[in-house]
């Protein structure tokens, strides 16, 4: 019979092309870290230019831009700014939107600090840690939308909580405060909020050595003492950081002061909103640059009062 010659397969050449090219590669980037380094760091950063980059220097450029009829009219000019800067409305908002976050960023870290002490300190199953700490979590799986819309049920003059208390006697009429005013703002973010704050202190309090706990017990400390004296500034960093996400999160707000605030005291970014509903494209571009500068001065002072590194 006649035999077919089957030609030897390129399939081990192949591989073996390919392990020298990508040894090579590996000894290229071993002799050359930078250039390791910057492979790393390219994928991020053409990310962030493409998404945040653009965006964010369109914007810019919008606000010399001059609103027309049909939308934006490529003009020129400082204006926006001018009038932003040289109203008194402006700096009212301004004041109005930093007394909004530091209230706020003050109950979170009275709320917090009890309850992350509560985790790392009463709670004595790990498992249970967990579990709590997941509980803090799992609101946060719902869209942020949901979680402030879900206020208007509960807290409206209707709501279950007004229903509830009428029920029990304890009031004679609905309560007008749980819903549509600064309390009721207030209490919303705090709500929100506050689980930026209990993870970052919860892990530095993981942190401190048990001995130094040990050690202010056997020094007669109490517990409340111990706590501002020991506790209180090993956290320090944690602290930082969730105050770092509330305050930059706070700047940002605008959904909260509208659906439960009742949109009658407008914060930075609800005015933003504001001059959008009114085609005000340049205006609201004007208005969101300077928010942007707000908020990078903001975290760049409290970065100066301490290192995130340490976190």
């Amino acid at each position: 019979m006649r035999q077919t010659h089957t030609p030897p397969a390129k399939a081990p050449a192949l591989e073996v092309s390919t392990t020298l090219v990508v040894r090579r590669g590996v000894a290229f980037l071993e002799r050359h870290p930078g250039v390791a380094s910057l492979l790393l760091v390219l994928p991020g950063t053409i990310w962030m230019m493409l998404f945040v980059g653009i965006p964010l220097a369109s914007i810019v450029l919008f606000s010399f831009w001059r609103s027309g009829f049909a939308g934006l009219v490529p003009d020129y000019n400082v204006e926006n700014y001018a009038a932003l800067l040289g109203g008194r409305t402006f700096w009212r908002i301004t004041f109005w939107t930093y007394e909004v976050v530091i209230i706020a960023l003050a109950g979170v870290i009275v709320l917090a600090y009890p309850a992350a002490y509560a985790i790392w300190r009463v709670v004595r199953d790990d498992r249970w840690k967990t579990a709590v700490l997941l509980l803090c979590v799992v609101p946060f799986w719902t869209s942020y939308l949901t979680r402030t819309i879900t206020w208007l049920p509960m807290f409206g003059r209707e709501g279950v909580v007004n229903r509830v208390l009428l029920a029990l006697g304890v009031i004679g009429e609905p309560l007008e405060i749980l819903l549509y005013t600064p309390y009721s703002m207030m209490w919303g973010l705090w709500s929100l909020y506050i689980v930026f704050m209990i993870g970052p202190l919860y892990h530095s309090m993981t942190k401190i050595d048990e001995d130094v706990m040990s050690a202010a017990a056997m020094l007669g400390a109490t517990p409340l003492r111990t706590f501002f004296h020991v506790v209180l500034p090993l956290t320090r960093p944690g602290l930082m950081a969730g105050s770092l996400f509330v305050m930059v999160l706070g700047l940002g707000e605008f959904f909260t002061e509208r659906v439960i605030g009742g949109a009658q005291n407008p914060m930075l970014a609800g005015l933003i909103l504001r001059q959008i509903d009114i085609f005000q494209w340049a205006s609201a571009s004007a208005i969101a640059v300077t928010l942007t500068v707000l908020t990078l001065v903001t975290v760049s002072a409290m970065l100066r009062l301490f290192d995130l590194r340490k976190v």
